[in-house]
This record gives structure tokens, sequence and C-alpha cells, in this order.
């Protein structure tokens, strides 16, 4: 009904009862009493009750419903409010002992017991917020108070809140009877103020173990922290006197000339003639140390994310006692100038290497035992315990990493260095190698407190060392087949170049004219010999030295392949049966003819020569893009001693009797390997030898017969 309405029926009732009324005034005094005058009278007077109960009820409605309005738009901005600020509110009925969240849009959600509302929680922190803010409120010792809770649960797990309780409504007493909780999530500023906090406990760490001297300059240039190892180095005893007295870093005389505030990055070496420059200048009285300081530094400007300048770190390191030992063994060692400029280039460069050479700084917490590898102070990249470590280990090497932990849980003084091989792989797939180097650092009391060090990959190393063995061994190897080749060439060439020497001094003493054709024949032979051994060593050479030239051209191999074998069969024993299988009427291949035909007719020569009855059967045949030729015969064959070495130099053939030079099977071996192709010999004492021959090429064109 609207207020329009809701006027006319107002007015209505109003006309009514004041008719009424007036109807009841003309009556006479002496009948006012009767029942009629009675009924008006009282209808009248409900008239106008009704008339002010309904006037007052909707006056209570129209400002219900501005409240109702109002109190929307309020909500309305709480609910941004609490979203914005990642805020959550809820009340805690003490008398039911239910807590009730309030959403967002201001009503209350289902009443949820304290019991399950504490499981939104860390337990002990909650029952921390119970003892020391919501009871103490409750109990009236306090009006309100507050709380930081870490989240629990599976969705709050991680998160940090900041809870307020305080008083919402109280009983007639005055006692608490509605407290109002409101809780903010402050995860990302308590995880800031935690990172900030480790951060600078690891730069404190590192600066006070730090194997170099480390002092640090604020935005004034005044020094403000320096290291144990720095105070060392100069000699400096009393450490506050020095930090109290705030010596500027133009004070030094190595940076009088540098411009603090334009300084990036800059490394130097210096020599300094201490007893000369205290002897004029005492800026910096607490350096004790006398004679030269040979001392290389490096000088690093610190600024914040604007850029704003904050102060110099420097980082050095005394290196006179390097340098005297390097200016008194070099006029003998030369050796020490080179490893000392290696050295120097190392250590100007220790900083890069860092970044880009997979080193990385490694930390073993002693009390619970877990090792923590990260490769800048901004992070923990891994945080491993012991088990862990060693099952990404290779098995060899467990055992290695469970002594090294051993003696860092027995806390064992002393640096400590361990290679370890790692299950992890290379680009180029080969196991990591990491070298680990630790020291140990102390507290103030000396007690060992972790272990601090370097990770850095050695697998390049490594296999290079491996490799370098290797190589070594096969040079040995190699130098020893060459002295054993020289050897038996010097021997196969004596051989018959003596018979040709022999046999023509016949010549010059007394012989019968009948044996000169004798002689003659010799000559000629073992000068054939000689010269066909020549020719091989020759070749064999030119294959060494990957000189021999192929020349692939398109060729009919069915049309040659038959001359090539009875080339070979020229020498064949009486009484033994060769036979040539050749299935293809036209097979037209890519191929280098020549070398591949020499092939053909050496193996069927080698085979007829040792073949003294039986069958020799040589045979081609050309599948999925190789050429196979296998040669069978049934010569006596080899034991396996015997076929182990048929492929070496001046070794004995298919048999215990020698059948050409020596290098014939070398030679083929050789000439099928640089063409791409591989060679097996099959042989058994007193069954024959078999030889097969794969040749990998390409068919242009193929016509069985």
């Amino acid at each position: 009904m609207n207020r329009n309405n809701s006027l006319r029926i107002l007015t209505t009732i109003a006309l009514a009862a004041l008719t009424l009324t007036a109807y009841a005034q003309k009556e006479n005094l002496e009948t006012v009493a009767d029942f009629h005058h009675i009924a008006a009278y009282l209808v009248a007077g409900l008239l106008i009750t009704v008339f002010v109960m309904f006037f007052s009820n909707r006056i209570y409605y129209f400002r219900e419903k501005e409240i109702v309005s109002q109190r929307r738009g309020m909500i309305s901005q709480l609910g941004v409010v609490m979203e914005t600020n990642n805020t959550r509110i809820f009340t805690l009925d003490l008398e039911n002992k239910l807590i009730w969240l309030i959403s967002e849009n201001g009503e209350d959600k289902k009443g949820t017991s304290l019991m399950d509302f504490s499981q939104m929680y860390n337990h002990d922190d909650f029952r921390r917020l119970m003892k020391e803010v919501i009871d103490p409120v409750k109990e009236g010792r306090i009006e309100q108070g507050n709380m930081n809770v870490k989240g629990g649960g599976k969705d709050n797990k991680g998160n940090v809140y900041d809870i307020n309780i305080s008083v919402l409504h109280r009983r007639k007493s005055g006692g608490p009877k509605v407290l109002l909780g409101i809780q903010r999530d402050i995860t990302d500023e308590f995880s800031r103020r935690e990172n900030a906090q480790k951060l600078a406990m690891r730069m404190r760490t590192v600066f006070d173990s730090s194997q170099a001297d480390m002092i640090y300059y604020d935005e004034n240039g005044h020094i403000t922290d320096i290291n144990d190892k720095a105070c060392e180095t100069f000699g400096i005893s009393n450490r506050e006197s020095l930090l109290k007295r705030k010596v500027h870093l133009n004070d030094i005389v190595t940076f009088r000339d540098i411009d603090m505030r334009d300084l990036d990055k800059t490394t130097m070496s210096a020599i300094t003639d201490l007893d000369k420059l205290k002897a004029t200048d005492e800026r910096v009285a607490e350096v004790t140390i006398r004679g030269k300081l040979y001392y290389e530094v490096s000088l690093t400007a610190i600024r914040d994310k604007e850029g704003k300048f904050l102060g110099v770190i420097s980082a050095g390191r005394n290196i006179t006692e390097m340098v005297t030992r390097y200016h008194q063994e070099q006029k003998n060692r030369r050796l020490l100038e080179q490893t000392t400029e290696d050295i120097k280039r190392y250590i100007n460069n220790i900083n890069y290497t860092l970044r880009v050479s997979g080193v990385r700084m490694v930390n073993y917490d002693l009390e619970h035992h877990m090792l923590d590898i990260a490769s800048d102070l901004n992070k923990i990249e891994y945080r491993l315990s012991q088990i862990r470590c060693a099952s990404l280990l290779t098995e060899r090497e467990r055992r290695r990493a469970r002594g090294l932990f051993m003696r860092m849980d027995r806390r064992i003084q002393g640096a400590l260095e361990v290679t370890l091989e790692t299950i992890f792989r290379d680009e180029k797939g080969r196991n990591i190698y990491q070298t680990i180097s630790m020291v140990p650092v102390k507290d103030k009391e000396g007690n060992i407190t972790n272990y601090f060090g370097m990770a850095r990959n050695d697998t390049e190393m490594h296999y290079t060392e491996a490799l370098l063995e290797e190589e070594t061994k096969k040079a040995q190897e190699t130098e020893e087949l060459k002295n054993t080749f020289l050897t038996n060439m010097s021997y196969e060439i004596r051989t018959p170049l003596n018979a040709v020497l022999g046999f023509a001094e016949l010549f010059n003493g007394p012989h019968d004219e009948a044996d000169e054709p004798v002689f003659a024949e010799e000559i000629k032979r073992n000068t054939g010999n000689l010269l066909k051994l020549v020719n091989d060593i020759l070749f064999i050479s030119r294959l060494d030295a990957k000189m021999v030239e192929f020349n692939y051209k398109e060729s009919d191999f069915a049309a040659s392949f038959e001359g090539y074998c009875y080339m070979g069969f020229s020498v064949v024993n009486p009484g033994v049966n060769v036979s040539v299988e050749n299935p293809y009427s036209q097979l037209l291949l890519n191929i280098d003819e020549q070398n591949l035909g020499e092939v053909i007719s050496k193996m069927c020569a080698i085979s007829a020569a040792s073949t003294k009855e039986g069958s020799i059967r040589a045979k081609c045949d050309y599948r999925h893009g190789e050429l196979t030729i296998s040669i069978e015969d049934t010569s006596e064959g080899m034991d396996k001693n015997s076929l182990s070495h048929i492929f070496d130099r001046f070794a004995n053939d298919f048999s215990s009797e020698r059948t050409g030079t020596g290098l014939e099977m070398p030679i083929i071996k050789g000439l099928i390997e640089q063409m791409g192709g591989s060679i097996e010999v099959q042989s058994e004492q007193g069954k024959g030898t078999a030889v097969y021959v794969i040749i990998p090429c390409e068919m242009i064109k193929m016509e069985k017969k």
C-alpha cells in the first residue's frame, strides 16, 4: 500500500468519526444515555482509535523503510571496505558460544561453534588467542585486544591474520554479552617482514664468515662495519675505536682519488709501503701492520630500487705473501708467472663466475640437519634433508655423502671438500659432478653453528680428465701398433729384397748356366712380391690418412660383379669348384665401382688361395638400401684366436700359411668402412669360412633374371 492510499483511508475514517460525533451532539441530552447514542459513541471512539493506530503504523513503516535503505548503503560501503582491506567481521555470542560470520552484504551467516571456527586457524595460535585476548575481554579485564594468528586447514594454511577482539553488546549488568571480532589478512606484510629479517641475517652471516676482507662504508663514506678477516689483515685490535672515529673512505691512501657518489663497481690492486705512509700520515692509526702491503680490492656501490645511494662495500684480499713468493722464485720458475696471472684473473672475475658458472652457495644447518642451496642472498632455492641429498646422487657416491654429513654433524674443524656424481645429466647426456667445499661458521664463543661453502659444477673438468686419460691410453696403443707395424714392414720388405740380392749375387759367383733361368725367375717373383708389398703399404697409408678418393657414380653392378669375382678366382687351386650367383640382369647402383671391385677381387683371391678342395660360392643381393656380398668356401677355416686377429696387419689371413702380403684384409676392411659399410667373417676350424660385406648405396634401377 503506497502513501496516497494510506492518506485516503485515514481521511475516510476521520470523517466517519466526526459525522457520528456530530450526530450524537444534535440529540437531546435526555436521550444521550439510550442504546442508539451509546452505540454511536462507541463506534466513534473505535474509529478514532483505529485512526490513531493506523496513522502510527504508517509513520513507523516509512521510518523503518528509510532506516533499512540507509543500513543497506552503509553495509554496501562496509563490504567495499572489507574487500579492499582483506578484512572479515564476526561476532561471538558468549551465551550460546556461537560464532556468526558477517558477509559482505551485512547478513549473518549460519552460526558456527567455537570448535569448528578454531579449525580455520593454527591450533596453538588459536589457543593463545583465547587465553590472551578473548578470555580477558570476556572477563572484563581489558576492553579490547589483538593478536597475529596463523591460518590452518587446506585453504588458509600459510596465511597470517591480525585479529582484534572488542565488546559489541553488554548485559544489563554491564558484562559483555556479544564480542566483535575484526580479522585482517596480513600475509603479504608478514612475509615481507620475515623475508627482510632472513635477508639481513644471511647478509650478516656472509659478511662475518667471508674469507675476504669486508668493509662497509655508509652514504657519507664513513666505515660502519668491518669483518674479522679485515681486522686480521690490517692488524686492527680495537675495532670499536675504528668505528667510533668515523674513518672516511678517502682517508685510505688507495681510495684518495675516488668519488664514491659516481662509483658503480671497480676492482684495483695497490702496493703500499706502510712504514713510509705512517711516518707522514696517521689518518688510520688503528692499522698496526708494517712493511709493504700488496692488496687487491673490489668496491661496489649499493643503491636502493629508486637508485638512491646507500653506501659502498669493499671486498679485498691481502696478496702480499703470494707476490713476495712470486718475486723470490720468478728467476728460476717460469711456470709460476703464468700460474700467478691465472690466479689474478680468477680473483678479478670471481663475482662474474658466481653468476654464470653454476656456482651456488651452500649452508648446512646443524640444528635441523638440512642443506640450503641458493644462487643469491635473496632466497633459498632448495632445502634438502640428508636422505634427499643422498637420493640425488649415484649409488656409489651415497656413502661418501653420508661421510661428509657425519663429519659436519660431529663439528669437525677445518675446511671440507668432496666431489660427488649426481643423477642429473647435462645437455650432452653426461652425469653432472658437483664439488662441495664447506667451512665452519662459529659464534662469539667459538662454537660451530653451521657450515657455509660453495658448490661448483666440475662435470667438464671430470670428463676432460677422463678423456685425456683415455686419449693418452689410445695414443700409447697407437704408438705400439705403429712400432709393431714398422717392425713387421721392415721384416716383410727385407725378406723379398734379400732374396733378390741373394740370387743376383749368384750370377757373379761360380754357377751353372742352366741355373740362370731359375735365378732370373726367383728374382722376378720376389721383385713382384716386393712391388706388390710396397703398393699395399702405400695404399694402406693413404687409407689411414683418409686420402683415398671415392668416386660415386651410376654403375651396373650386375654386369661387373661376376668379372670381379672371376678375376680373384684366377688363382684357384685345381679341383676347387667356384660359382657366382647373380640374381639380377640389371642392377644400377650409385657406387664407387672401382674400389668396390678391388674389395671383391681381393676377397675372392684370398678365398681361392686358402681353399685346397671343395667349392667357393660368391653371391650378391640388394635389399632395403643395402648391397650384400657374401663369399663362402670349404677351406680349413680358423680357430677363435686366429679369427680375432683376422684384420691385424701382417697377420696370417685365413690359414696358417701366408697368402699375399699380409695387408689384404686390413685394406679390405679400411675400404669398406670408409664407404660406410661393414664386414663380418665367420669361420670354424675344419668347416670353412664365410665373409659377409654390407655396403649402403642408392638403387636406381633393378631387373631380376
